[in-house]
C-alpha cells in the first residue's frame, strides 16, 4: 500500500515538472522570439555611413592648426517608416599633424642602430542628435543637429627605421570639451536592392568650448631624455566635411 501511494506520488511530481518545465521552455521560446522581434525592427530601420574627411579648424583653433584628414562613422535610426525623422550618432578622427625624424636607439648603443621617432596630432569630433530627411527622389538632402564632445590626443611611437614595425607608444597630451553641432548634406542612391546604397556627402559645423591641444612642435626633446611639451589653449571650433557611402535605407 505504502509502496503503492509512493509510486502514485511520485508520478504526480514527475508529472508536475514535466508541466512546469513545458511552460518555463515556452516562456523561453516567448521571450527568444519577442527579442528577436524587436533585434530585426531595430535593424530594418538602421543605417550605416562609412565617410573620408577633412576636418578644418575656425577662429584660433584654425591659426594654430591645420587641416586634417581622416575617416568618420554614421549610423542612423529611423524614428519612421519613411526616415524622414532619425536619431543620429556620428564619431570620426582625423590627424591634423606629423612629424618623424631618425635618432640612435640607445646612448649605450650609439647610432648603430637607428629608430624612427613620430610624433601625430589627432582631433576627434562625436556627437548625438536627430537628423531631418527627405527621404525620396534622385538627391536625398538632409540637414542635423546634436550633441556631443570633440577630443584632442597627440601621440608618439618609435618605429624600426627600415621595417616601419611599431616598437613603443606613447600618449602625450589628450582633453575633451563639450560640443554642439549642426550639419547638413545629401545622399544620392546607387542601388536599391535588398541592401540599398547611396553616395552621401555634406559638412557640419561643431562648436566647443575651451580645450588644451597640441600642434607640429609642440613636443621638444631635451638633454638627458627629458620632453618639453607646450600645449595651447583656444575656443573650439571645427568645420567637417564628409564624402563616404550610406549603407541601408
Amino acid at each position: 500500500m505504502f509502496a503503492s501511494s509512493l509510486f502514485k506520488g511520485a508520478a504526480l511530481s514527475l508529472a508536475f515538472a514535466a508541466t512546469q518545465a513545458g511552460k518555463v521552455a515556452a516562456q523561453d521560446t516567448t521571450k527568444t522570439s519577442s527579442f528577436r522581434s524587436a533585434w530585426s525592427a531595430v535593424t530594418a530601420r538602421s543605417s550605416a555611413t562609412f565617410s573620408a574627411i577633412q576636418s578644418r579648424p575656425q577662429g584660433v583653433l584654425g591659426d594654430n592648426i591645420g587641416l586634417g584628414y581622416g575617416v568618420n562613422g554614421t549610423y542612423l535610426l529611423r524614428l519612421d517608416n519613411s526616415g524622414i525623422w532619425s536619431i543620429r550618432a556620428d564619431v570620426g578622427v582625423a590627424r591634423y599633424g606629423n612629424e618623424s625624424h631618425e635618432s640612435p636607439f640607445s646612448e649605450s648603443v650609439g647610432g648603430r642602430v637607428r629608430v624612427a621617432v613620430s610624433t601625430a596630432n589627432y582631433v576627434v569630433p562625436m556627437s548625438v542628435g536627430t537628423q531631418l530627411a527627405l527621404p525620396r527622389g534622385v538627391v536625398r538632402p538632409y540637414v542635423n543637429a546634436g550633441i556631443g564632445g570633440i577630443g584632442f590626443f597627440t601621440e608618439s611611437s618609435v618605429s624600426g627605421a627600415d621595417q616601419g614595425e611599431v616598437i613603443a607608444a606613447s600618449t602625450n597630451q589628450s582633453s575633451m570639451t563639450a560640443s554642439w553641432s549642426v550639419g547638413g548634406g545629401a545622399n544620392v542612391p546607387i542601388t536599391l536592392g535588398r541592401i540599398p546604397v547611396a553616395f552621401d556627402a555634406g559638412v557640419q559645423y561643431a562648436r566647443g568650448g575651451n580645450a588644451r591641444y597640441l600642434a607640429p612642435g609642440s613636443v621638444a626633446d631635451l638633454p638627458g631624455s627629458q620632453v618639453s611639451i607646450t600645449p595651447l589653449y583656444s575656443n573650439t571650433r571645427l568645420m567637417v566635411v564628409h564624402i563616404g557611402a550610406r549603407i541601408g535605407r
